[in-house]
């Protein structure tokens, strides 16, 4: 599918969308059938530290901030314990882009755990949860290909939302001006390294944070490209974007 077919599809007609909806759930399921499969996880945020600052996260916090928390490694197998209790079989390991860039106060708590990186931290929160018979899967945004490397024997899986590919959103006053690790080459440099690595992938687009249709196309474009690389994507993620009352953007429509 080329991008003017893939932004013509975009654009049906309300009158036209159940009929392409069935169209698109037969095509499914000729492919891959109607069974269902899930993999139940638990949610380890193990830190929730980020040096960016994107205008919809209300997940990011500061050291000062209430609620800034890094989880000690005797809390990641607490609650991984409890994760196999309840019958889970994964863990996925959320947390913020290298605080330690930014917060010297994170960087001497890391170095205190004997470690230098937030990296090389999930490392160790990912070894705590796989003894404890979980199947790591890690989102540490941004990671180097050595850093990659080092993380893919303990986990199953990792992950990086593309988001969106369009320069633009990282200019003064869109989404991502504060954010210097959602600049799309870089991303798009990290997938296409997960690929190299043979890791299997989760990735996806953030829709309604600025970007017009046609960068919307080509988000998807691209993540087609780079899966037909190297076939490692397992999941893209189609999130919407929602307003919330303590977000930079909480007037974005």
């Amino acid at each position: 599918m080329n991008a003017s077919d893939a932004l013509r599809l975009l654009q049906t007609p309300l009158t036209e969308l159940d009929s392409l909806l069935q169209a698109a759930g037969q095509t499914r399921d000729r492919r891959t059938g109607k069974r269902l499969t899930y993999s139940p996880k638990v949610f380890l945020p193990v830190t929730n530290l980020c040096r960016d600052k994107c205008a919809y996260c209300t997940f990011r916090k500061s050291p000062r901030d209430a609620g800034a928390k890094t989880m000690t490694l005797d809390e990641i197998k607490e609650v991984s314990a409890q994760g196999v209790g309840l019958g889970c079989s994964e863990a996925l390991m959320c947390l913020g882009d290298r605080p330690e860039a930014v917060y010297p106060t994170y960087q001497d708590q890391l170095r205190r755990m004997g470690v230098e990186t937030t990296a090389e931290y999930v490392y160790e929160a990912c070894v705590v949860s796989l003894n404890e018979g979980l199947l790591p899967h890690t989102n540490a945004g941004l990671l180097t290909k050595a850093e990659m490397e080092r993380l893919r024997p303990v986990n199953v899986s990792m992950g990086l939302m593309l988001e969106q590919v369009t320069p633009r959103l990282r200019e003064r006053g869109m989404a991502h001006a504060g954010a210097p690790d959602k600049e799309p080459a870089l991303r798009i440099r990290m997938l296409e390294e997960a690929g190299q690595l043979k890791i299997p992938f989760t990735t996806g687009i953030l829709a309604g944070i600025g970007e017009t249709l046609e960068e919307q196309v080509d988000t998807l474009l691209e993540i087609d490209r780079i899966h037909k690389l190297h076939g490692h994507l397992q999941e893209v993620i189609v999130q919407t974007f929602r307003a919330k009352p303590v977000i930079v953007m909480r007037d974005h429509l």
